[in-house]
């Protein structure tokens, strides 16, 4: 668990960074995060994952994101710059925007 928070985190702070899609590949899938923000407008978190997830990882992923309410996920059939590969699964929240800087602020 302690890995999967830390990749979250690390993912996060990428993306908030550069605003393009950030992964890490784990044993059986990979995971990856593209957050979207403009200035005064609604900061957009698209999570992905592709490959064979365990029972249950899903929901641990989704709670664990950070600034995302775990109720506020959303199904997704294509990302911000392309449509879902094979396998793949997406969902989509928004980001509070407060977290948003925390996030980028930390160093990594």
């Amino acid at each position: 668990m302690r890995r999967l928070r830390a990749t979250l985190l690390d993912l996060a702070h990428a993306t908030l960074r550069d605003g393009r899609e950030h992964t890490r590949e784990f044993d059986t899938f990979t995971l990856g995060l593209q957050v979207r923000a403009d200035d005064g407008h609604e900061t957009y978190l698209a999570i992905r994952i592709t490959g064979s997830v365990p029972s249950n990882l899903t929901v641990l992923i989704l709670r664990n994101v950070p600034g995302c309410e775990a109720e506020g996920w959303y199904p997704e059939y294509a990302l911000p710059e392309r449509d879902l590969l094979p396998a793949e699964q997406a969902w989509s929240n928004l980001m509070d925007p407060r977290v948003a800087a925390q996030v980028l602020d930390e160093e990594r």
